[in-house]
């Protein structure tokens, strides 16, 4: 079952029930400790099928279910109660994000533009009107 030794989620789950196990019994031997866990996994375990069904490509992935956790684990993306997946902010392109900064950077142009014209004049109310209307 090598699957079940190269997972980082029964790494963790490993790691969380020694550190129970040293609480309860102070005096066990670590090696037999984590014997005892291993042995416990590997009776309980099941390797039962999912899959990943990516709705923005259109693409089904078939896994097991300890891959899929070591997935969450492993790239932590939000999960919605209904178990779907998204990427974090910042991971993927944001259009709208590209959109915002162009705005943020024309009324930084415009209000630039307007302290070059002295104030009162045209020049200074139409650059002052440009970069108000921008936000």
């Amino acid at each position: 079952m090598p699957v079940i030794d190269e997972s980082s989620t029964l790494k963790d789950y490993n790691h969380q029930m020694q550190k129970v196990l040293r609480m309860i019994y102070p005096n066990l031997d670590p090696t037999t400790m984590n014997e005892v866990i291993q042995y416990s996994v590997n009776k309980r375990y099941r390797d039962d099928s999912g899959q990943v069904n990516n709705s923005y490509t259109k693409r089904i992935a078939d896994m097991t279910l300890l891959k899929i956790a070591d997935y969450i684990k492993e790239r932590e993306p939000i999960v919605t109660a209904f178990g779907t997946m998204f990427k974090k902010h910042g991971e993927v392109p944001n259009p709208m994000m590209d959109v915002v900064q162009s705005f943020l950077d024309k009324r930084t142009e415009d209000k630039n533009m307007m302290f070059t014209f002295p104030k009162g004049s045209e020049q200074f109310e139409k650059y002052n009107l440009l970069q108000a209307l921008t936000i």
